[in-house]
């Protein structure tokens, strides 16, 4: 099954590449506080709300206080977003929902400066902030500044910045998969700053995360292949006042430097963590820093636990 999946996300990354090579494929839309202005067919815009039923990469740009973006393209479908110096801010539903792609993509674009902004408030998620597996609600509800239902992928070109104010509950949650692959990203989220329900992977990029429950977080249990969270490369900085890093299957590191500091324990699962490489430091307010049922160390991998270096 897992091999399977991977196939797919595969397959369907190959074919978004492809539909997101040519600059002639690309199609502009500006945001403003009063409209959205565009001539792009196979979107609706309604106000400032932007739903997107084509296949094809949109960039973004503009500014809106009251504002959001809706993918909602058919099956076999992908879509590119490429944020463009966009800031967007909602009081009604996540900033960009995800509710029907077999693959979105959103790329930051290089030297552009984009701010989305979460001021909805979540009053059906609060009573289940403590729970670390999916609640039905989970699945149905838009619960971040960017909220999919399907496989996510964030990528960056050369210094662009994305900075999230999760105002009210998560930064980025999917009901799939989330993978990072570049980009320079600052989180802030009263609750988890990075939720990917069957995994989350990250091979690049600058991170700063600062979450009010956990940093990263994935939570499949249904799936024995699912629910783990890969660190390949990047520069990570997490502050959480719950977990930093939180899967039920492993936590996995095979590069980059990844610094945690948590009010909780650092790193948390009910399976393995394997520190294959890369550089690792935590500092955690309980005495285990590291909870797992087995830690598997080699030499590529600098760990560091409450000052203390693990082998």
């Amino acid at each position: 099954m897992k091999l399977k999946r991977g196939l797919l996300f595969l397959t369907l990354l190959a074919a978004l590449l492809l539909v997101g090579c040519g600059k002639k494929e690309e199609k502009k839309i500006t945001f403003s506080d009063t409209d959205i202005k565009s001539d792009v067919i196979g979107v609706a815009i309604e106000g400032t709300t932007l739903t997107i039923r084509a296949a094809g990469t949109y960039v973004l740009t503009g500014s809106c206080k009251e504002g959001n973006i809706i993918i909602d393209a058919p099956a076999g479908k992908s879509v590119t977003l490429v944020l463009d110096n966009l800031e967007l801010t909602s009081t009604k539903t996540s900033p960009i929902y995800v509710k029907d792609c077999p693959l979105l993509a959103i790329t930051i674009a290089e030297r552009s400066q984009n701010i989305l902004t979460d001021r909805h408030t979540y009053t059906e998620m609060l009573s289940q902030d403590g729970q670390q597996t999916d609640a039905s609600d989970f699945e149905e509800v838009p619960s971040a500044a960017i909220y999919s239902k399907s496989p996510l992928l964030i990528r960056g070109e050369g210094d662009g910045q994305l900075v999230i104010n999760a105002d009210c509950y998560n930064g980025i949650t999917t009901n799939d998969t989330l993978t990072i692959d570049g980009g320079v990203i600052n989180i802030t989220a009263k609750n988890n700053a990075l939720r990917g329900k069957d995994f989350v992977s990250i091979g690049g990029g600058v991170l700063t995360i600062k979450a009010g429950n956990d940093g990263i977080k994935s939570t499949n249990t249904e799936n024995a292949g699912l629910g783990y969270i890969t660190i390949k490369g990047g520069v990570l900085n997490i502050q959480a006042d719950d977990e930093g890093l939180y899967a039920p299957r492993s936590v996995n590191f095979d590069g980059g430097t990844v610094t945690i500091k948590s009010k909780n324990t650092g790193i948390k699962t009910e399976g393995t963590v394997n520190f294959d490489a890369g550089i690792i430091t935590i500092t955690s307010k309980k005495d285990a820093p590291i909870l797992a049922n087995t830690q598997v160390h080699k030499d590529d991998a600098l760990v560091t636990a409450n000052g203390k270096v693990l082998e």
